[in-house]
């Protein structure tokens, strides 16, 4: 019986082995060799991620509509920068990661990426200058986005130009990864039917009552106002102080914000980790003697235009018949400043794409020394210029600028002799440095200071200057009433805010100026 058993066993085998074999056969004969088994996708990964995510990208994108859509120059900034801070902190934590500490346990650049964000967001909420306002929105974006790549991808560049890569690599992540948040909600759903608590069951059962009293709530207010003058009143006094114009009848722009800033965070955060980053990679070095001839013949140029620098800016030789010294200080100034721009990538690139050589550094060096002769000409150009017309927005801009170029021009001139600099980290802490010391200083304050003490101040001044320096005209008094006037659409919009409004549009130098305009 044993060995029948055996055979019949060993006959059924070969059966079905040969119709495995016929199957692949057939397959094989209609042109359409048997494919490969599909890899099983990681289902519980997919499941941990979204219960990770999900929750973050959704306060996140509420958030950012709620206190910032139409709103970037408030108390609310800061607020949402906290919000912000805290679901990165709440994902690491849960990820593994550590938002301000690097793999040792050390506290890493990230602490300072967090420290620079929340001082940004404090000056959208402290000034009301659209410029610093801007300013402070690029900072903010771009820091942001650092720390991002350093907390999930472990990304940081050593030059700019390779950090500058990693960002716009980034930036097209949530683009790349545009149905990840919906195929993996898709995979939670469906893993997870049947598995539901009676307390998850039970805030579905409330979030669907809620949806259909919201219908139900506007009709029967509508229908019951009409029907009650007074009630309606009562309703209409609510309304106007819950009231948010800025939503009313914006059906794409809101929409759109809650769909982007969403996508945006959930991509970053579950796929950043796992994104692969092209990298630069190390360029063919030629022969240095091209670089050498034509940075001979730039570099004569330059100390050509250095020494005349030095003889009718310093020495002030008596210029052609028909120029002032403010006319020649305002006529070279910005293309002295696109030359100098010119300069630092010059340097750069010879730097890194032509071979070691001894008289290729001298010659370098030598425009680094001229580009700083540049630097200080422009300069004392714009201070001629100013001391006769005054200080402006640009004029301040374009000084803070001159100071990030010395820095920069530094940080090149030493990397000439020494490799391995982490360039991009000492700009980047100089330039959040120094725009944040920039910024609090309230530049329009002493931009107006300066002007008011001139013997001629310039004409136009009460209606260059924005509201951080209304107390300043309003103490010298000359410029007051065309100042408040040229405010007085703001001052009416200002009156009309609803209570929300007031509160969600809250500015400490809005608030001020305020006062004052409106009781002077």
């Amino acid at each position: 019986m044993d060995s029948i058993n055996v055979k019949t066993n060993t006959s059924e085998n070969t059966v079905q082995n040969m119709n495995a074999t016929g199957a692949n056969v057939v397959n094989t004969a209609n042109g359409a060799p048997a494919a490969a088994a599909k890899p099983r996708e990681d289902v519980s990964g997919l499941v941990e991620r979204c219960r990770r995510v999900l929750p973050k990208a959704l306060i996140f994108a509420i958030s950012a509509v709620l206190l910032l859509y139409r709103n970037r120059t408030s108390i609310m900034y800061p607020i949402f920068m906290g919000i912000s801070l805290g679901l990165l902190a709440w994902d690491c934590k849960q990820a593994g990661k550590s938002l301000i500490r690097g793999a040792a346990g050390k506290l890493d650049i990230k602490l300072f990426y967090c420290i620079v964000l929340c001082l940004l967001s404090v000056t959208k909420c402290v000034i009301i200058s659209p410029d610093i306002s801007w300013g402070s929105g690029l900072g903010i974006l771009l820091i942001w986005i650092c720390l991002l790549l350093k907390v999930y991808a472990d990304r940081e560049g050593q030059e700019v130009t390779e950090q500058l890569l990693y960002m716009a690599q980034m930036l097209f992540v949530p683009i790349k990864r545009l149905e990840m948040p919906f195929h993996d909600i898709s995979v939670t759903r469906r893993s997870t039917v049947g598995e539901m608590s009676p307390g998850k069951k039970r805030a579905r059962s409330i979030l669907i009552g809620l949806l259909i009293a919201i219908p139900l709530m506007v009709v029967i207010l509508a229908l019951l106002s009409s029907a009650d003058m007074i009630f309606g009143d009562l309703v209409q006094r609510i309304l106007d102080c819950i009231q948010l114009p800025e939503f009313g009848a914006d059906y794409f722009g809101v929409p759109f914000k809650l769909c982007v800033s969403f996508l945006a965070f959930y991509c970053w955060a579950g796929a950043l980790g796992k994104e692969k980053f092209l990298t630069l990679k190390e360029g063919k070095r030629f022969d240095a003697v091209i670089a050498i001839t034509f940075n001979a013949i730039i570099a004569v140029i330059y100390l050509i235009f250095s020494g005349i620098q030095f003889v009718y800016l310093v020495g002030r030789m008596e210029l052609p018949g028909g120029y002032t010294y403010a006319e020649y200080a305002h006529e070279g100034f910005y293309q002295l400043l696109a030359v100098t721009i010119l300069n630092l990538i010059l340097v750069s690139f010879c730097k890194k794409h032509f071979g070691e050589n001894i008289a290729l550094k001298a010659i370098l060096t030598v425009i680094s020394l001229c580009t700083y002769v540049m630097i200080a000409s422009s300069a004392l150009r714009m201070f001629l210029y100013v001391g006769v017309y005054g200080l402006s927005h640009l004029r301040v801009y374009v000084l803070w600028l001159l100071v990030v170029l010395v820095v920069w021009t530094t940080l090149l001139t030493i990397s000439i002799y020494r490799q391995g600099i982490p360039f991009f980290r000492i700009i980047t802490v100089f330039v959040s440095v120094w725009y944040l010391a920039f910024a609090f200083s309230v530049p329009d304050r002493w931009i107006a200071a300066y002007d008011l003490q001139l013997e001629v101040p310039p004409v136009d001044l009460a209606y260059e200057v924005y509201p951080d320096a209304t107390k300043v005209i309003l103490e010298d008094g000359r410029y007051w009433e065309d100042y408040r006037e040229n405010n007085q659409y703001d001052i009416e919009h200002y009156q009309k805010r609803n209570a929300l409004q007031k509160v969600r549009k809250f500015n400490f130098a809005e608030e001020a100026a305020m006062k004052l305009m409106i009781n002077n």
